[in-house]
């Protein structure tokens, strides 16, 4: 069994694998695991804030912000994305888009319970469940949170709006600027490098062979099978392939005739220093779109998605915007220099929601990619769901809406 990607789904499919007996081999083309999103997201295990890109929401807003380089949400055109474009309006559309949040809630409740089950068990991923607070600059942003938190409510979703000053003493680290917020109890987060670095150790205590420095060049397709991988290292044979590359899987999918049609999206965080008294509860701000997440001995400001293709160029103004908004949530740390900068692309489909399943044109491969923004919190589940694929045993949730094959190359 070959898993290509060593970011937090793949580290956990090989760490289900690995348990269930099946000899396991996993590639990363970074020199160690969680180099790439899985590092650099929020770090939020939410089901609540589990809502796919492809929205109206979303598609109101990116028309608005076409022209805003800052903006928190950017559609980027160009000729090379007007086909996933294509696809993303009409996903967009209220039926679609409402049973793309319930699956997506479904399948994060079911994966934030193996995050806190993986806690359990004795692996050090950092998981704290205190609940995630999103606050609102003004009062037509807590009036529409208020709705969200209703809306949620019927998939199971408790919550609790707050009043200025009910925030204020929920979190006193916060600027007294907020006009309100709705707290989400039951959520969680970690940190995203941690946790898949732990997971990728028990995964190889389990008998995983992990490869990191190895990059994946091509797959190579004969008579409808993978017959080998090309990498930095040379062929590689496997019976089963799992491509768990994120953006890199449709690239790598091209070179085994496979379409997978996959959209980077950039986002950015920014690491200080923590103040005094440091936040103890992750916080969303919400007109902003930028999450502050307490960590080890420093506070993450994260945000921003542009659909940029495969480009990575760090832009100064969308790093400005996430740390303007950080900085007028928790002022005290106006002036501090920013110990880390990072950006990513997260692997995006039009829909929403990510491609997990067998390929209906290659016998011996399975997908687990397009994860999006919520590859952290779904990577636990989705290492269930291959391992079930891979083992023939009845998968855990309905892998219909998930699979692969769901969409096709224009003409």
């Amino acid at each position: 069994m070959l898993v290509v990607g060593g970011g937090a789904v793949g580290a956990c499919i090989a760490y289900e694998l690995a348990r269930a007996g099946v000899e396991t081999v996993l590639l990363e083309r970074e020199r160690d695991l969680a180099l790439g999103c899985s590092a650099g997201s929020a770090g939020f295990l939410t089901v609540g804030h589990s809502v796919p890109l492809a929205t109206p929401e979303s598609l109101r807003l990116g028309l608005r912000w076409l022209l805003d380089p800052a903006a928190p949400f950017q559609l980027r055109p160009r000729p090379a994305v007007l086909p996933w474009l294509a696809r993303f309006v009409l996903s967009c559309r209220p039926g679609r888009a409402e049973a793309g949040v319930r699956i997506s809630r479904a399948l994060s409740a079911a994966s934030l319970a193996r995050h806190a089950a993986l806690a359990d068990s004795g692996l050090e991923t950092t998981f704290e469940q205190r609940g995630i607070l999103k606050v609102c600059e003004t009062e037509p942003g807590l009036e529409a949170a208020r709705a969200e938190a209703e809306a949620a409510l019927a998939d199971g979703v408790r919550s609790k709006a707050l009043s200025a000053a009910e925030l204020r003493e929920l979190e006193p680290a916060l600027a007294p600027r907020f006009a309100g917020g709705v707290y989400y109890p039951d959520e969680a987060h970690c940190d995203g490098a941690v946790f898949t670095r732990a997971v990728g150790e028990a995964a190889a205590a389990s008998g995983a062979q992990l490869r990191p420095g190895v990059e994946v060049l091509r797959l190579v397709r004969e008579d409808g099978r993978i017959e080998r991988a090309e990498t930095t290292a040379g062929p590689i044979r496997a019976g089963t392939v799992v491509l768990a590359a994120g953006v890199w899987s449709a690239r790598l999918g091209r070179s085994a005739d496979l379409f997978l049609p996959l959209e980077g999206g950039k986002g950015y965080h920014l690491e200080l220093d923590p103040p005094e008294p440091a936040p103890r509860i992750p916080v969303l701000v919400k007109e902003a779109r930028v999450g502050l997440t307490p960590l080890s001995g420093r506070v993450r400001f994260s945000g921003t998605l542009e659909l940029a293709g495969l480009d990575e160029r760090v832009d100064r103004r969308r790093l400005e915007a996430v740390l303007a908004a950080g900085l007028r949530a928790l002022p005290q740390l106006a002036g501090r220099a920013p110990r880390q900068i990072w950006r990513g692309l997260r692997p995006c489909t039009p829909d929403g929601l990510p491609l997990i399943g067998r390929p209906a044109a290659v016998d011996n491969l399975v997908v687990a990619t397009g994860h999006s923004h919520l590859g952290l919190v779904l990577a636990p589940v989705t290492g269930e769901l291959v391992r079930e694929l891979v083992l023939g045993q009845p998968p855990s949730h309905d892998l219909g809406p998930l699979s692969p094959n769901r969409f096709q190359p224009f003409l």
